[in-house]
């Protein structure tokens, strides 16, 4: 793989800031639900406001991480904070969409937001039940079919739905496209199982290199569906599901096979940046769930030093360095395998 320096160029133009870690679902795939990684807390408006103008250009803004956006307060006035400043800039964020009631609704398209998506992993209120940990599923589809209404099928935000797909709920996919196209949401994306080793995101529930004919048959009705309501089902990456549950077009899994590890494809590092409700910066936004040492995966803290100076400080430039070694640094070491670069 094209070898990159150590020390990064221009600032990232792609930034998660994770505007609260607190959440109103109790997820069995998700590390918050089993191991509390921060102190609970929602940035401020002060401090949103100050972390964005560390950089000079941001082309995309996601507003989420280990946490429900909706339970911010000061979130429509963030997302017309960036809008103002940035105003190419796309931003978005996941929800789980338990409190996107009608108020909050007309607020959000007032403020510009470009995508809102909506983590639905079942199409029934048992299974969601299972996964999701607190029994919302009709007040959810509820306040979709609201939602897309109100956007009359055009505007913004745009809404898709995000399915992490594990063998728990595999079935219910073609169901959710289904759904999709009943609500008029344009966009249903299939994840891979982060594996947590808790919960739900175990290795027996993964499917990722595990696709038997039964799973095939799932995926192929889905897409069949999908068509069939002019859906776009897609995956990381830009692929089909089958292509990323089966491992294809993952450029890190090439890299594997020629000797080198998946890890060594990451541009993360070089090009984005994680930023928790605390101010810490992470390499990336699915780094939290997958370490033991969390302490060690923090890079610096954008509320007590720039982050200019973070970027390229001693930890930033210690963990790129590791990329190209047979050991990187935890959790690297498990990117391209457990899930998509």
């Amino acid at each position: 793989m094209p070898f990159r320096s150590p020390r990064a160029g221009e600032l990232p133009r792609q930034v998660y800031i994770e505007t609260t870690n607190r959440c109103n679902s109790r997820c069995q795939t998700c590390v918050r639900t089993f191991h509390p990684l921060e102190p609970a807390r929602d940035l401020s408006l002060d401090e949103f406001a100050a972390i964005v103008a560390q950089f000079p250009v941001l082309e995309r803004v996601a507003l989420h991480g280990i946490g429900e956006p909706l339970l911010v307060e000061a979130l429509p006035a963030m997302i017309r904070h960036v809008k103002e400043r940035h105003p190419a800039a796309t931003v978005l964020f996941n929800t789980n969409a338990i409190l996107l009631d009608d108020a909050r609704q007309r607020e959000l398209i007032r403020t510009g937001l470009d995508e809102a998506r909506i983590s639905l992993d079942a199409a029934s209120a048992a299974t969601y039940a299972a996964i999701r940990g607190v029994d919302a599923f009709d007040r959810v589809v509820d306040n979709v079919r609201h939602f897309a209404r109100l956007l009359d099928g055009g505007g913004r935000p745009r809404l898709s739905f995000w399915f992490t797909t594990m063998r728990e709920n595999l079935a219910e996919l073609p169901a959710l496209v289904d759904l999709a196209g009943q609500l008029g949401v344009r966009e249903v994306h299939v994840q891979r199982l982060v594996l947590i080793h808790e919960g739900l995101a175990q290795a027996d529930q993964s499917l990722y290199r595990r696709l038997g004919a039964r799973e095939e048959a799932y995926l192929a009705e889905a897409a069949r569906r999908a068509q069939a309501h002019g859906v776009h089902l897609g995956a990381s990456g830009r692929i089909s599901p089958q292509q990323s549950l089966a491992g294809e077009g993952n450029t890190g899994l090439a890299a594997a096979d020629t000797g080198d590890g998946p890890w060594t494809a990451c541009f993360r590092m070089w090009t984005s940046t994680y930023i928790t409700a605390n101010g810490n910066v992470l390499p990336c936004c699915i780094s939290p769930f997958s370490t033991a040492d969390y302490g060690r995966l923090i890079l610096g803290n954008v509320l007590e030093t720039p982050f200019a100076e973070v970027w390229n400080g001693a930890r930033y430039v210690e963990r790129r360095t590791a990329l190209y070694t047979e050991h990187p640094l935890d959790p690297c070491a498990q990117c391209g395998t457990n899930w998509s670069l």
